[in-house]
């Protein structure tokens, strides 16, 4: 693992980021890691360095977004690959990242490996039917292209990704939302493999920094009016 870096993006989630590491590295090892918080709060800085005391933590003082964040967190890498993870993912496979770079290196047509469990998806029956099994080597992979003509270009869940890749996207910060980018790829002809098996799920539904859920904010008002 000495040619691919573990890039996070945390903040305000503690709780969810020890469970997101502690899975990930009971599966997997890492020399290299860097996390930006664009919260900049205590608590998961502290779980961070606790779990990830060789790692760089980049704290933001002052918000700047994520794409912004994920620009600057990826100018301290020096490996050639990147895993890209945030902070609400729970890995209960076995990983084998050395066969994920080799399909990146074997078919230049895919802009990165997804580690999501298809099953994690929100798929319809007629969505399910959609997906394409694909007898790639040395580990059986999938493409959900049928199922959207602009997304699975690209995407912000754990994938892996070369830095040749990156370059070739450019700043992030200079595409609004990230179906803009997966937009942009697919223009190109490239597209994101799935695994078949994947790896992870999400855990972080119900506790959304960008889009907390209306539960949330009616129990803060409700709060605030009644003490």
């Amino acid at each position: 693992m000495e040619n691919i870096t573990l890039c996070l993006t945390i903040g305000k989630r503690p709780e969810l980021l020890r469970q997101t590491l502690t899975s990930l590295f009971e599966k997997c090892h890492f020399k290299n890691v860097i996390a930006i918080n664009d919260f900049g709060d205590k608590e998961t800085n502290d779980i961070f360095l606790e779990l990830c005391p060789q790692g760089i933590l980049l704290n933001q003082e002052h918000h700047i977004g994520h794409h912004h964040a994920v620009d600057k967190m990826y100018k301290y890498v020096t490996t050639d690959y990147i895993f890209h993870c945030e902070d609400d993912w729970y890995f209960d496979s076995e990983l084998n990242v050395t066969s994920y770079i080799e399909l990146l290196k074997t078919h230049p047509q895919v802009s990165s490996i997804c580690l999501r469990k298809i099953s994690d998806f929100p798929l319809l029956d007629e969505d399910v039917a959609k997906v394409e099994y694909l007898d790639t080597m040395p580990v059986k992979s999938a493409r959900l292209t049928a199922l959207h003509e602009q997304w699975h270009g690209y995407t912000f869940n754990p994938h892996i990704v070369s830095v040749d890749t990156l370059k070739e996207i450019g700043n992030f910060y200079t595409y609004k939302k990230e179906r803009h980018i997966s937009r942009r790829l697919r223009k190109k002809g490239k597209y994101i493999l799935f695994l078949k098996e994947g790896v992870c799920y999400h855990i972080g539904e119900n506790d959304s920094i960008a889009n907390p859920p209306k539960t949330n904010i009616f129990l803060q008002m409700k709060a605030k009016i009644f003490g």
